[in-house]
């Protein structure tokens, strides 16, 4: 078994037990849980999926709006931030798997996002800044005639979450950074060569009734954690594209302090489990939903839009 690096690490399910249990009457209650509390919940996975692993594979996605040109994208004009507060807000329920969007030109894969995947990013970008040493470096190419057509590529160093990793190397391709018309559809383009286990073993095939296809590409923290570098770099150039542009969720510093207490201040009780009090800690499906759960209750800009007089410096958000 792999240990997390200490900034990363959660109470365990034995350490959990050992605070005090309080009963809560709906998942925004997690929120008031003091730090010496902790709270059972039923398993949240809708049922009709045989796991948490096949309703993050194919439970409902929330969609922001779809363009299926550059032209539609450049008459409509709205940011990727203002596609997801129009979705974020409008959603009825809270039982999603993530959010997508879909690319325009070639590569026609559907980009997949979880929440849970926008706080981990978050957390190595904070870890990054906060620990010596741990700096995700990057490399711009952004010099080529292309660049406003096809985006920058960008070369990137990123720390691991495990002990005793060295740093994940990649690179994100199709980055908008220059103020352009391309930018909207260089934006739904974006991408990498990135490959950790998340998502190299998260294979997914259609059911039936899907009205879009299997191909689907993942998009994972340390990706998430390297473009929020990017914006920090290119924000220090005085060029606002990489963030009007960013394609993933950032939390408030509310949302990681909910998202804190689902790893440090839940169990669930679960009755498939062979031990005998049937507890365990919340699984991604799980925490995906209290997410969710937490958007529908509260709307997006309190959730997943970071404010910088409200909630400081995504760099400088608490972890610990």
């Amino acid at each position: 078994m792999t240990n997390k690096k200490s900034f990363f690490r959660e109470a365990t399910e034995a350490e959990i037990k050992h605070k005090n249990l309080v009963k809560i009457a709906e998942l925004s209650d997690i929120a008031g849980l003091g730090e010496n509390d902790f709270t059972i919940l039923s398993p949240l996975t809708p049922r009709g999926y045989e796991s948490a692993r096949k309703f993050m594979k194919h439970g409902p996605e929330v969609k922001p709006k779809r363009y299926y040109s550059s032209e539609q994208a450049l008459r409509d004009g709205r940011t990727p931030i203002q596609l997801r507060e129009e979705a974020f807000d409008g959603i009825e329920k809270y039982f999603y798997c993530g959010y997508t969007f879909l690319p325009i030109g070639r590569d026609r894969r559907k980009r997949k996002v979880s929440l849970v995947e926008c706080l981990e990013g978050a957390r190595i970008y904070a870890y990054s800044h906060q620990v010596r040493g741990a700096e995700i470096i990057i490399k711009p190419y952004a010099d080529a005639k292309r660049v406003r057509i096809d985006g920058a590529e960008i070369v990137c160093k990123v720390p691991s979450r495990t002990e005793k990793q060295g740093k994940i190397n990649f690179k994100l391709i199709s980055v908008p950074v220059v103020d352009c018309p391309e930018k909207h559809s260089v934006s739904l383009n974006i991408g990498s060569d990135h490959s950790c286990n998340s998502k190299r073993f998260n294979i997914r095939y259609k059911y039936t009734d899907d009205k879009e296809g299997s191909g689907i590409v993942n998009v994972c923290a340390h990706e998430i954690a390297a473009y929020l570098q990017v914006i920090e770099h290119y924000w220090n150039e005085k060029n606002i594209i990489p963030l009007q542009m960013c394609q993933f969720a950032i939390p408030s510093q509310k949302t990681v302090d909910f998202y804190l207490r689902l790893g440090n201040n839940v169990l669930v009780r679960d009755e498939t489990l062979k031990s005998e009090d049937k507890l365990r800690k919340m699984d991604r499906a799980d925490r995906e939903i209290a997410l969710w759960s937490r958007v529908k209750k509260d709307k997006h800009d309190a959730t997943f839009y970071s404010k910088r007089s409200r909630d400081g410096d995504v760099a400088e958000y608490k972890w610990r």
